[in-house]
């Protein structure tokens, strides 16, 4: 699935260029206090987006990005494991979809209304500690997200560059001007309030698609500043 590139991810894609960058957390106030419990969280399927950068041009990848796809759920779950949290990663999986409709209308909808705010919350993050971003309480309207505390939204984008290229550029402006890299910006979006809870960002460069498990150490430092709560107000 195609994700579009938000203004802050387009500027960490130029900072990824040159040189490794500290990770970036943004919590909401009733976060940070404990006003709010997060303990059970939903992942939903991610949207990434991957170019190929070749001497012809740039050009999708969409098997590629169905791969990623397929990975990110898994290496977000085990950071946030590690944090504490009671994750559902197996919820509203590509194989879940296919054979419910409805649930795939359902996560067609609730990602709509997500994407309306998502480029205004990467382009200023640091006003989710203001507690300004919200999707609205009818988030509260999808049902998977009933028997948990919030849910998990992922954008990626990244950029895999051919042998060619990469060769040629290193004849052109010297080694380390295209290498391989993926951008990761992860939201929790209170599943009651719709409120944006937390913003973290990881970056991780390698061939991320040959084998994801590049996109695990950058995910999991991503929440180096953050714990679940110990409970979840959610019935078992």
């Amino acid at each position: 699935m195609k994700a579009s590139v938000s203004c802050l991810g387009s500027i960490l894609f130029s900072l990824a260029l040159v040189s490794p960058r500290a990770q970036g957390q943004f919590e909401h106030p009733d976060l940070k206090s404990g006003k709010v419990v997060v303990h059970k969280l939903l992942i939903l399927p991610p949207q990434v987006g991957i170019t190929k950068s070749g001497m012809k041009g740039n050009e999708g990848m969409p098997e590629e990005e169905g791969v990623v796809e397929n990975a990110l759920p898994s290496l977000i779950s085990k950071a946030l494991q590690a944090k504490g949290c009671a994750v559902f990663d197996d919820v509203v999986t590509p194989a879940a979809l296919s054979k419910n409709e409805e649930l795939k209308s359902s996560v067609a909808d609730i990602w709509g209304k997500f994407k309306t705010i998502e480029p205004h919350v990467a382009q200023k993050p640091k006003d989710i500690r203001t507690g300004r971003y919200t999707m609205g309480d009818d988030v509260a309207n999808f049902a998977p997200g009933a028997a948990v505390d919030a849910l998990v939204f992922a954008v990626a984008e990244g950029r895999l560059t051919t042998g060619g290229k990469k060769t040629f550029d290193a004849l052109v402006a010297g080694p380390g001007g295209r290498e391989d890299f993926i951008v990761m910006n992860i939201y929790l979006v209170d599943s009651q309030s719709g409120n944006v809870l937390l913003l973290t960002d990881a970056a991780a460069g390698g061939n991320f698609v040959a084998d994801p498990s590049h996109m695990a150490k950058p995910i999991g430092k991503s929440f180096k500043d953050f714990a679940c709560s110990q409970s979840s107000t959610k019935p078992k």
